[in-house]
Order: C-alpha cells, then sequence, then structure tokens
C-alpha cells in the first residue's frame, strides 16, 4: 500500500512540477526579476527600524499572521480572540504576548482598538481597512504554500537525502 501511494504521490509531484515549469517558461519581459531594482530598495529598506523591515518581521512572526487571520471573522473582544488563537494554536499565547503583538498591530495601523466604557471595560479589536488588504494578502500566500506543500516537501526530502552523510 504504501509503494502504491508513493508511487502515486511521486506522480502528482512530477504533474505539479511539470506545471510549475511551464508557469516558468511562459514568463513575458514584466515578470524578469530587476536584481539591480531590488538591490536599491533593500539599500532604501536596511534601516532595522523601516517599515519594511519591521512588518516583515512581524507578519512573519509567530503571531501576528494568526491575529490577522482571526481577525478577518469580525469584531473581536481581547477575551474572544485570546480563545480563538489557542484553539489553532500548538502552544498557547499567553496575555502578555498577545496584547504586545496586538499593539504593534495597532502602531502599524493594522488593528483597531475600541474602549467601550462599561464597568469593566471591554476591548474590542477589528483590522482596519489596511491590516484587511494585509490579511488577503496573506491568505494568498497561505494557499501558495499549502498548493505547494507536496512541492516542497519532496525537495526536503530529496535535500535530506543528499546531506544525510555530511552532518
Amino acid at each position: 500500500m504504501f509503494v502504491l501511494n508513493s508511487f502515486c504521490a511521486k506522480r502528482k509531484l512530477a504533474k505539479q512540477m511539470e506545471q510549475d515549469s511551464d508557469l516558468h517558461s511562459n514568463t513575458n519581459e514584466s515578470d524578469v526579476f530587476d536584481l539591480e531594482k531590488f538591490r536599491n530598495r533593500v539599500k532604501k529598506g536596511n534601516d532595522p527600524q523601516s517599515p519594511v523591515r519591521e512588518t516583515l518581521n512581524r507578519i512573519g512572526d509567530r503571531w501576528t499572521p494568526l491575529i490577522l487571520m482571526t481577525l478577518r471573522s469580525g469584531v473581536m473582544r481581547y477575551s474572544q480572540l485570546l480563545k480563538e488563537m489557542n484553539s489553532m494554536a500548538d502552544t498557547p499565547v499567553s496575555q502578555r504576548i498577545l496584547t504586545l503583538k496586538l499593539r504593534a498591530s495597532e502602531r502599524d495601523g493594522f488593528v483597531s482598538r475600541k474602549v467601550i466604557p462599561t464597568i469593566p471595560p471591554q476591548v474590542e479589536y477589528t483590522l482596519t481597512p489596511h491590516g484587511l488588504e494585509l490579511s488577503k494578502e496573506l491568505e494568498k500566500l497561505i494557499q501558495w504554500i499549502e498548493k505547494s506543500s507536496a512541492y516542497i516537501e519532496h525537495a526536503r526530502a530529496d535535500f535530506d537525502g543528499k546531506n544525510i552523510d555530511k552532518s
């Protein structure tokens, strides 16, 4: 059974790789990567406090993408957001970390925080239009990764097989 599944997986991967190579061979001039332009963009954004670098670090951290994707479902109170995130995470996020990540996302303009003057005060969080736009782009990236997971796993297995003797 494993041999059949492995054979099917390899056929599926080969087909996907063939489609990927077709995609790359059909590039037009606008798809050609300009390294010099990118080098200049990196030089401009190479300041550790630049919005580009900080935002890339933020969306590459453990919790911010989960916050953004969770808030796509709408307005949430702090405790509801914490509960939702912890139901999806492999390890729970602490209240302190969630608060820090929410403040950073609010500072970047991705999340809006509203305090409702009740006793005790209630706090609601929602995505700003900019945060919604970012979460949609993040969703595209997640879908691409999911679609490419067989290819990634195969590449890892090939790499690990080639480098097993080097460790």
